[in-house]
């Protein structure tokens, strides 16, 4: 019995010796490499920057709502940002659309220079992919169009809260104007969120296969038919 009891201490001394050597050769490299990731995270996930994607501004127009009454006026700027960004977006695909468009700052302009180069992107449409060898007919996806009434309507609503207001109760947190606006805000940023979200722009299509035929229904479909025989 004293045998086996000194042979037992003696093997769990030995895996001890080994997990211990086992330190510096297994479990320090993983501890290196989560620090390595935990301080990336920290020198370059701290901070919010700028970027093209609408979708990024409205998420950090949200955060600032959600903050100190006068980050209102920053919320409003990203706001404004996202609006200009969904329309170049769109235009940006439109082999028609002029330098001087997509040059341009204002959203509602470039919405009218997205209206004149075709009257159909004032109304969404649903996508499908066909295969009539198949009959195949697959939801591609969806093109949701920015209103022009509502950007013209958000553009000067935004406009002016980067002017100062006279009759505005300055230091009172509580007054009407900080709730009227962070309902416009909030009302803007749902809107603008539904937009970005899963939206086809209406001019990518051009630039797929030329094997592909795409076909506008006058019930709001766009079609992509694949030939029954491919070239």
């Amino acid at each position: 019995m004293r045998d086996r009891s000194v042979m037992k201490t003696f093997k769990d001394i030995l895996r001890a010796t080994i997990g211990c050597l086992l330190i510096p050769v297994f479990h320090l490299p993983r501890l290196f490499f989560l620090l390595l990731l935990v301080s990336y995270a920290y020198v370059f996930n701290r901070h919010d920057t700028l970027t093209a994607d609408p979708k990024e501004h409205l998420k950090r127009a949200k955060k600032l709502l959600r903050r100190q009454p006068a980050d209102m006026l920053y919320a409003a700027l990203d706001v404004r940002f996202a609006i200009e960004r969904i329309a170049q977006r769109e235009l940006i695909f439109a082999e028609k659309a002029s330098a001087r468009s997509l040059d341009e700052y204002d959203p509602v302009k470039k919405v009218k220079a997205l209206r004149r180069v075709d009257p159909q992107t004032a109304h969404p449409h649903r996508v499908f992919f066909v295969d009539k060898a198949l009959g195949i007919r697959l939801d591609w996806g969806q093109y949701k169009p920015l209103d022009q009434k509502k950007a013209a309507y958000y553009k000067g609503r935004l406009g002016d809260l980067l002017h100062p207001k006279d009759s505005l109760r300055l230091g009172l947190w509580d007054d009407p104007w900080y709730r009227d606006t962070k309902v416009f805000l909030s009302e803007a940023i749902d809107y603008l969120s539904g937009l970005a979200q899963d939206n086809t722009p209406f001019f990518s299509l051009q630039d797929l296969d030329n094997s592909l035929q795409l076909t506008r229904l006058a019930c709001g479909e766009l079609q992509l038919i694949l030939p029954a025989k491919l070239p």
